[in-house]
């Protein structure tokens, strides 16, 4: 917006400047054909494009000059590929005072433009075509005065008692002429314009926002001022804001002094607030930009809270969206050296609350990297790095936590919608992923990482009901899946791959049972599955020995199944039974046939022996 209001203001300039050459002509001697020759042979000269001017150029005296045309085009400057014209005007008009120009000085009475359209491309080299009329207007400058034909004289004292746009869009194509962002400013309002004072400005307009999505509305107000060379543009009590921004922002404000200088680049800085959907947050910023852009930010808040933002779409939402573009996000940042840092009092979300949040930001090409992030939550402290490659599509992001004597569970709903375990504990983690939301990073994460809890506890299944189930033999029910597992400790490895997670190394003690084995979830089925073995202790190791004599002692196998809404576990008696009592029944089976064998042989012995004494 900064951009577009800095260029939007040039050109204004420009095509005032324009018509004041065309006043001072017209004084002297007025020919609607042969000025407009004039003009654009004027505009090839220095620009290489081609100005054309449909309209006859209509004209009224004393005491004001009043010119106006329209139907003016500019083309594309050479080499530019773009089909539509850089600029066309529908209408322009603009009104002199004659007697001031005898002193020197000019007195504008009113200048309008109305139904214009500005189309922002690249050329060769990536280079802007704003960037090429600039260049080609310098080149020839540098010529003129070399050649000493300059016609450079000292500025004029210029005022301005009214200047009023109105429908002036700006459009933003990318280099495959494809049209990216568009921008209108439909009301610009200054009166009373002197270079060097501060007069008020109003504007408003809107920004195209995605398909099938409402418009986003904007508005300005404040007290301009600008150099009487017109390189300096301040704007003191700013008032600006944006509405419809997205389905989770309502809408931005920013306030405060903004200031834009132009030299061999353009410096533009902010003090003030920025504010999101009412919430305030401290912004200072400056921005060096030019071949590469050095960027300072410092963000501060004393309190911010996230859960509206944060809203999840329904699974049918989430397909149908489209994949946002963030190449624009991704060629500034390559273009950029950021350095900031953010500080925020209390930072909440979704119930959940981060003290003493500070990070330092800074950009390696297309990712932006927050390192380190620090805070304190859930009971414990959480430091870590993170990354978010812009570059990549979708989202990739990369982060290291290490977070001590934390609550999971607050973490886990926090961060992805789970509240089925909670213990007090510590979670290293380097993972990497993918995404735009929780389950697509879910689906895309990859990475190692190491977990140990302890007073917590599992929910949804009830181990000890289900050991209960077996001793009396009765079917598994609803109860069963309803209640919680209780632990004094929970540790295990973690690795993902592609959104599959490997738990090994795993185990559980409680004060009846320990349980150790491996388990896995995949995030892209939200499926679970794990093979466990069982120990019991306690009253509860009694009665089930009690039961089965033949379990003393014995690992119980524990399996684990289903679906994240629906998980299913089973312990399986029947099968240890049997395994105990075939070892038996394969051992006398043995026995058996030892003593078959034996009573066969000797029945065999007894008959040869026999007939042989009969023969």
């Amino acid at each position: 917006m900064k951009t577009l209001f800095k260029w939007s203001l040039r050109l204004i300039i420009a095509i005032v400047a324009l018509f004041i050459v065309a006043a001072v002509a017209l004084i002297i001697f007025f020919n609607s054909d042969q000025l407009k020759t004039t003009l654009t042979n004027q505009v090839k000269e220095k620009t290489g494009a081609e100005l054309v001017i449909e309209q006859d150029l209509s004209l009224s005296f004393f005491p004001w000059l009043a010119i106006e045309t329209g139907g003016i085009t500019l083309s594309q400057p050479p080499g530019f590929t773009q089909d539509k014209p850089a600029l066309e005007i529908g209408a322009v008009s603009a009104s002199i005072k004659l007697l001031p120009l005898i002193s020197g000085d000019i007195e504008v009475g009113a200048v309008s433009l109305t139904d214009a359209t500005l189309n922002m491309t690249k050329g060769p080299q990536g280079k802007s075509n704003l960037q090429a009329f600039t260049e080609a207007l310098q080149k020839k400058s540098e010529a003129d005065t070399a050649q000493g034909t300059s016609t450079t004289k000292e500025a004029l004292e210029l005022s301005l008692q009214k200047l009023e746009l109105t429908n002036f869009t700006v459009n933003q194509f990318d280099a495959k002429n494809t049209l990216s962002q568009s921008f209108t400013l439909e009301q610009l309002m200054v009166e009373d314009f002197n270079p060097g004072e501060f007069r008020p400005v109003l504007a408003s307009g809107r920004i195209a926002g995605e398909a099938n999505k409402p418009d986003m509305k904007w508005a300005l107000a404040g007290d301009l001022k600008v150099s009487k060379d017109f390189k300096q543009i301040d704007l003191q009590k700013m008032d600006a804001s944006v509405d419809n921004v997205s389905a989770t922002i309502q809408s931005i404000a920013l306030t405060g002094v903004l200031s834009v200088a132009q030299g061999d680049s353009t410096l533009i800085e902010h003090k003030g607030t920025a504010a999101l959907d009412g919430q305030k947050i401290q912004l200072n910023a400056s921005a060096g930009l030019g071949k590469v852009n050095d960027i300072k930010v410092s963000l501060s808040a004393d309190s911010l809270t996230l859960d509206q933002f944060m809203a999840t779409s329904s699974k049918k939402e989430v397909e149908a969206k489209p994949t946002a573009d963030l190449s624009p996000i991704a060629d500034f940042l390559k273009q950029s050296r950021i350095q900031g840092d953010l500080t925020i009092g209390s930072l909440n979300l979704k119930n959940s609350k981060f003290t003493d949040v500070t990070a330092k930001l800074f950009n390696k090409g297309a990712t932006l990297h927050l390192d380190p992030f620090k805070a304190k939550a859930f009971q414990g402290e959480l430091a870590t790095t993170a990354s978010v490659d812009f570059a990549s599509k979708p989202l990739a992001l990369a982060v290291q936590p290490d977070l001590n004597n934390i609550q999971i569970g607050d973490l886990l709903a926090a961060f992805f919608d789970f509240e089925r375990l909670s213990g007090l504990g510590a979670l290293d983690l380097d993972m990497k992923t993918k995404g735009s939301d929780a389950k697509q990073m879910l689906q895309n994460l990859n990475g190692t990482g190491h977990i140990n809890l302890s007073d917590g506890a599992l929910m949804g299944i009830d181990i000890e009901k289900l050991i209960a189930s077996g001793l009396s033999l009765q079917s598994l029910n609803q109860e069963a899946y309803s209640g919680k597992t209780v632990f004094a400790g929970m540790k295990g490895d973690l690795k993902a791959n592609n959104g599959v997670i490997d738990l090994s190394n795993f185990a559980i003690n409680s004060p009846v049972f320990d349980l150790v084995g491996k388990a896995t979830t995949d995030a892209n089925k939200e499926s679970i599955g794990g093979s466990f073995q069982l120990v019991l202790k306690g009253a509860l190791k009694e009665q089930v020995e009690a039961k089965y004599p033949k379990l003393k002692d014995k690992k119980l196998p524990f399996e684990l199944k289903g679906t994240w809404a629906e998980p299913k576990a089973n312990i399986d008696y029947e099968a240890i039974i049997k395994a105990e009592y075939q070892g038996k029944i394969d051992e006398k089976k043995e026995e058996l046939e030892d003593k078959v064998k034996d009573e066969l042989e000797d029945k065999l012995g007894d008959f040869l022996k026999k007939k042989k004494k009969d023969n």
